[in-house]
């Protein structure tokens, strides 16, 4: 579940009582990297055990910021052009 799914989403675990703990074991690089880099409530309450490979992953946590930055930028772009044509 947490190599495939962004847990750090309110969706999975934003009703959960924030005393609750997320573990996540997985052997190999999660395919979901927010699970690994998103910031946030939820994501301080997630613990990925791995084989240790994760903290070899800065070239892949700067890309994955840069990506992260460009969406939202696009997304609050979206939103201000459609309130604009309304």
């Amino acid at each position: 579940m947490g190599g495939t799914y962004d847990l750090p989403l309110a969706m999975w675990f934003g009703d959960f009582d924030l005393r609750v703990n997320v573990h996540v074991i997985d052997s190999a690089r999660p395919q979901s990297l927010p699970t690994l880099f998103m910031g946030g409530l939820n994501a301080d309450r997630i613990i990925v055990w791995d084989d240790g490979s994760t903290e070899n992953l800065m070239d892949e946590k700067k890309a994955w910021e840069i990506a992260e930055v460009r969406i939202k930028a696009h997304s609050q772009m979206s939103t201000l052009l459609t309130h604009r044509q309304v």
